[in-house]
């Protein structure tokens, strides 16, 4: 889910264990995860580890199937749109329930999105920035420029769009159409919540607080329950019998184990402690035929790898400004040294633009539409070192730049080739390795020059993307490109289908192939371990994968 990838983001710490199902019992079906959970509130979750555990025990009005078209999930159909595009109307199925017993309502849902705003949490973007009476214009402190802002309490949100017209009809009303708007409704940031439950559990009365989603009694309506949380440890699972499927799962029990280590997982795999493993050392699969055997990866997965470049007001290196400077760094990185070092294999390739494989365009998938017309970003040494040397850069003149990046061997090996890469052109790149949050953290803020980036799309659209680098809002948006929004609001404006989509591809080739804000590396995907006992395991292109209909053999 922007998800940022796994890597992204903040592992809230938390808790002690919960009594629950466990009790020293194993699990039907064990899960390794890399890293913490979040606090399991789907108002604030932003990690794909912990996206994952909610996708098990909720469920959304719409999902994505194995090729990323939007289906519906507990709504009816698909939504009723008003003619003019800003009205959205869905049904939800009659008689579904929640683990308590009680009956989920549309009401349920408009709740659980108005609560999310004050939240503050990354997705709750997907609310503020699209539906009616979420936000207000805020002076900038330093500009003075007037900013679009959410709302910081619930009191404030007293003409929100979204309402429970009945116990089964939700009503949506946007600020602006968007033709996407109904992929977005598959994020976890919709997904329902109990007001009731929240009210009688919220920490000192703070609805915003989210520790209530660690509780072993939180009342869920998907195929499993929480029963035991501890976010630095484990996170178990039971069938929820209330479920409306509740006939077709045949796992009772399911465990997902914090390891953050990827040879301990491939050694609790080998050894049958555990079913799947998450995160894994892809030199160690492919160097013994039994895990080989055994490999599962998400394909389609849509994800992008690429350096982002700080040509903002906040970074002083006035170098960067340069869009031929920034040019030139692209075009010195040999992308087929950068895959050779990553060691991925056919599970990564290289990359020309923002927007990776996977995503529909006009026609066809919007990135190969692109490259056969033109690729925005390719590797050509001669051309760099020319613009280098007309910058009076030269062997004995190296223009200093640093590259952050969160210290794991991926990563590592990554910065390392594009180290030698960039040499070669006048530049020498310094390497600057941090632990995972304050990387992210400086990154968020701007503080870096050089940085790199990952993203599995959080909706299957171009603007999963694009949107990244469209108002200052964004966490990370270092480009601030006033040309670049106003082509990508043009393009959304555009009713028919292809006129978007061509579009939004000369809005990515403004912002990767003529202003060079960012240099494409490559897309990928990572290989699972999969118990062959197991069957049944579903996924969906933005990185989710379902449990509630895995069967494991005898």
């Amino acid at each position: 889910m922007k998800k940022l990838l796994t890597y992204g983001l903040c592992f809230l710490m938390a808790l002690t264990c919960l009594t629950g199902c466990g009790g020293g019992n194993q699990a039907d079906l064990r899960v390794a995860v890399g890293g913490d959970t979040a606090d399991l509130d789907p108002a604030i979750v932003d990690d794909s580890i912990t996206a994952n555990i909610l996708a098990q025990v909720y469920q959304g009005l719409y999902t994505l199937d194995t090729d990323g078209n939007v289906i519906p999930n507990l709504a009816t159909d698909m939504p009723e749109i008003s003619e003019d595009g800003l009205t959205y109307t869905i049904k939800i199925k009659e008689g579904t329930k929640w683990s308590d017993g009680e009956t989920v309502k549309a009401s349920d849902f408009v709740y659980a999105w108005k609560r999310a705003i004050p939240t503050q949490g990354y997705y709750t973007q997907f609310i503020w920035q699209y539906i009616e009476g979420t936000s207000h214009m805020v002076a900038d402190e330093k500009t003075g420029a007037e900013i679009d802002t959410p709302y910081t309490t619930m009191d404030e949100l007293k003409d929100f769009g979204a309402k429970a017209l009945d116990d089964t009809t939700i009503e949506i009303k946007l600020k602006a159409k968007c033709a996407y708007f109904t992929s977005l409704l598959t994020n976890t940031v919709f997904y329902p919540v109990r007001e009731d439950y929240l009210k009688d559990n919220a920490k000192d009365g703070d609805l915003t607080d989210s520790s209530w989603g660690n509780k072993s009694d939180v009342p869920y309506n998907g195929a499993f329950k929480v029963t035991s949380v501890n976010t630095k440890d484990e996170v178990i699972l039971e069938k929820n019998e209330e479920f409306y499927d509740a006939d077709k799962v045949s796992i009772n029990s399911i465990s997902f184990k914090v390891m953050a280590d990827m040879d301990a997982q491939t050694s609790a795999f080998e050894s049958g402690e555990i079913d799947f493993a998450t995160s894994c050392n892809i030199d160690t699969i492919k160097s013994k035929e039994e895990l080989s055997e055994q490999s599962w990866k998400i394909d389609p997965f849509v994800c992008n790898y690429y350096i982002l470049i700080n040509a903002g007001d906040e970074n002083t290196n006035e170098a960067l400004k340069d869009k031929d400077i920034r040019n030139a760094i692209g075009l010195s990185v040999n992308r087929d040294n950068v895959l050779q070092a990553l060691g991925y294999g056919d599970n990564a390739y290289e990359l020309s633009g923002l927007v990776p494989k996977g995503i529909p365009g006009a026609t066809g998938d919007f990135r190969e539409e692109q490259d056969e017309v033109k690729k925005l970003a390719e590797y050509n040494l001669d051309e760099a070192k020319a613009i280098m040397e007309s910058k009076g850069y030269s062997k004995d003149n190296m223009l200093d730049l640093t590259y952050k990046y969160n210290d794991n061997t991926m990563h590592k090996n990554v910065a390392q080739a594009l180290q030698a890469s960039m040499k070669e052109a006048y530049i020498n790149l310094e390497l600057v390795a941090t632990e995972k949050e304050a990387f992210f953290d400086e990154r968020d803020k701007g503080d870096f020059e050089l940085c790199r980036h990952a993203m599995t799309a959080d909706f299957i659209d171009p603007m999963a993307y694009l949107s990244m680098y469209v108002d200052k809002t964004t966490l990370g948006n270092t480009v601030d490109d006033a040309t670049f929004e106003s082509m990508v609001n043009a393009a959304n404006a555009l009713d028919d289908v292809t006129e978007r989509m061509n579009g939004l591809h000369e809005a990515e080739n403004y912002l990767v192939g003529e202003q060079h804000y960012i240099v494409p590396l490559f897309g990928y995907t990572e290989p699972y371990l999969l118990s062959s006992k197991v069957t049944g395991v579903t996924h969906s292109p933005e990185g989710h994968y379902q449990l509630a209909y895995a069967k494991i053999a005898e």
